[in-house]
């Protein structure tokens, strides 16, 4: 009888650390997902800003070489 209370007593214990285990595991996955996100969105937007900033600096190079050079 105490081998069994003794033994069950265990199962309990590693319940709820498998339990414990299990939910900090989530909320770090969760974490660190909400940070990717975050990290992908930011490098994405100023990827796309580079973008439109080089686009805009090769017409306005081409601009002002057509000026200098190609006088109306």
């Amino acid at each position: 009888m105490r081998a069994e209370l003794i033994q069950e007593l265990q199962l309990l214990q590693n319940s709820r650390a498998n339990k414990f285990a299990d939910e900090l595991a989530d909320s770090i996955l969760s974490s660190v997902d909400a940070i990717n996100e975050k990290v992908q969105s930011s490098m994405s937007k100023r990827g796309s800003m580079l973008m439109l900033l080089d686009k805009r600096l090769n017409f306005s190079t081409l601009r002002k070489l057509r000026n200098r050079f190609f006088k109306p």
